[in-house]
């Protein structure tokens, strides 16, 4: 009877249920104490209701956290040469500042996954953004390249940490409907700070040699997210009903989308799955011991490496190779900016192209495109604008399957080991990511850019072709039918 009612209540992604008024003053202050005006119907979190604009402000704030977050991580591809001129060093010198970065980027990663599952999404949110923002600062004010190297490394452990607990978050407080959609949009927006941060560093690098420090001490802005996210943020309710909190979860559905709901059933449901009350040791026998799963973690680490690797490694080391080559500085940086500016729009894209085939063939097929377009930017003969239009193109497609892969990868295990899951996944990739960087600088000594082409397009090979034949679909399911 129960079971009846939960699905006549849930509309369909098609049919949703009109939106009841938001509770406001006294209202919404007896959210948490139980004294409800309206009669609380059951319901899968927030599947079947429309977007509210308290998720929206959510939204936006997620969207202020990419922005300054990828302005920390995409800065180095554009400065890597001018701190090479400043600390006087080679390229092969310069690489562990590359590699390493990712290794921090791995490492913040299951940090991240750990610590959001024990105390939240929330307070993990914003102590990645601390992290993230306080390093690249004092990144700026370094004058060797130890020093240097050890900021960007805690900096790449902020930056992944905190992309993980949003891509988390967003999944856990949008309708299986909205979820993919609205991801895309979100982040897709993030990323316009990888052009704004492009088109900056053409403006900023050429003004003095040490100029490129001016790129880091834009870090201050990362503070501006934070503070929006300790003063409206709220823990993600499926986070609650993991700890047994379904009073509190109840009262943040209630607050994001107007409506009082019944989470008495999905409650009951993890209560009968598992106990809240999981270690460390616990989560990880349940991801690596779980046939399921360990078996999802595998085909999940080589989709990663398959996406990581030719995104990251081509991306950090684009302005540098060009220049290399004889490409002058102005020209390299500005095909590096016209890429960045496919990235936003790549991610924008995900949301509606992200979801077919459910999820895996669309992901497949990106990885795939994105070896074809590699090889041939890094063989045919140099001409502006078809390197501009290649690397744009490689930008957008890259970037639309990052963000379809983060959500697949949130998809694809269940709340209470998520987030580890998530973070242990993308932080697998980035220390593929960090192994092939070092490989770059003796793949160009010894085989030109041809060679460093060669490598990341067998890459994309293995990647999208394990993802076509091994993956799984998730698409518009809900969170709990994926896992």
């Amino acid at each position: 009877m129960v079971c009846e009612r939960f699905r006549r209540a849930e509309p369909s992604c098609n049919h949703r249920r009109a939106r009841q008024p938001v509770p406001h003053g006294r209202a919404f202050r007896r959210l948490c104490t139980g004294a409800h005006a309206m009669e609380k119907r059951p319901n899968n979190y927030f599947d079947g209701i429309p977007i509210h604009r308290s998720q929206i402000v959510i939204l936006f704030i997620v969207v202020l956290a990419y922005f300054f977050d990828q302005m920390d991580n995409m800065v180095l591809g554009y400065v890597a040469p001018s701190v090479m001129k400043t600390f006087g060093i080679t390229m092969q010198e310069f690489a562990p500042a590359q590699s390493l970065y990712f290794i921090g980027m791995m490492f913040g990663g299951i940090v991240a996954g750990l610590v959001s599952d024990k105390i939240g999404r929330r307070k993990a949110f914003m102590c990645g953004c601390s992290l993230f923002t306080i390093a690249t600062i004092l990144t700026g004010f370094t004058n060797d390249i130890k020093t240097f190297t050890l900021f960007r490394v805690l900096t790449g452990f902020g930056v992944l940490g905190t992309g993980s607990i949003c891509i988390t978050y967003l999944s856990e407080v949008l309708s299986a409907c909205d979820r993919s959609k609205w991801s895309g949009i979100c982040v897709g927006l993030g990323h316009i700070a990888v052009p704004v941060i492009g088109f900056v560093a053409t403006w900023v690098i050429p003004m003095s040699p040490e100029a490129w420090r001016f790129m880091f001490y834009q870090g201050v802005l990362g503070f501006l997210p934070l503070t929006l996210g300790f003063l409206f943020m709220k823990e993600s309710p499926r986070w609650l009903i993991a700890q047994g909190r379904q009073a509190e979860a109840e009262a943040v559905v209630e607050a994001y989308c107007g409506e009082k709901i019944d989470l008495t059933e999905v409650a009951e449901k993890a209560r009968a799955e598992q106990s809240s009350k999981t270690s460390v040791t616990q989560k990880f026998s349940m991801m690596f011991g779980d046939p399921k799963y360990r078996w999802r973690s595998l085909i999940l680490f080589l989709i990663a490496a398959g996406q990581n690797i030719p995104s990251f490694v081509f991306l950090g080391w684009n302005t540098t190779l060009l220049q290399a080559n004889g490409v002058d500085q102005a020209a390299s940086l500005t095909i590096s900016t016209i890429g960045a500016v496919g990235i936003p729009l790549g991610i924008i894209a995900s949301g509606y192209v992200g979801a077919l085939g459910g999820r895996k063939i669309s992901i497949g097929v990106q990885i795939l495109l994105v070896g074809a377009l590699i090889i041939s930017y890094m063989t045919l003969p140099y001409n502006f604008y078809l390197m501009a239009t290649l690397y744009f193109a490689f930008q957008f497609i890259s970037m639309c399957c990052a963000m379809c892969l983060n959500l697949y990868m949130a998809e694809s295990f269940p709340t209470l080991i998520r987030n580890t899951g998530f973070g242990v996944i993308n932080a697998s990739g980035r220390c593929a990511v960090a192994a092939a960087q070092w490989l770059v600088p003796y793949l160009y000594a010894a085989s030109g850019s041809s060679g460093v082409g060669l490598f990341i397009s067998g890459v994309c090979l293995v990647g999208g072709l394990v993802t076509l034949i091994f993956g799984w679909r998730t698409g518009t399911a809900s969170l709990e039918e994926c896992c």
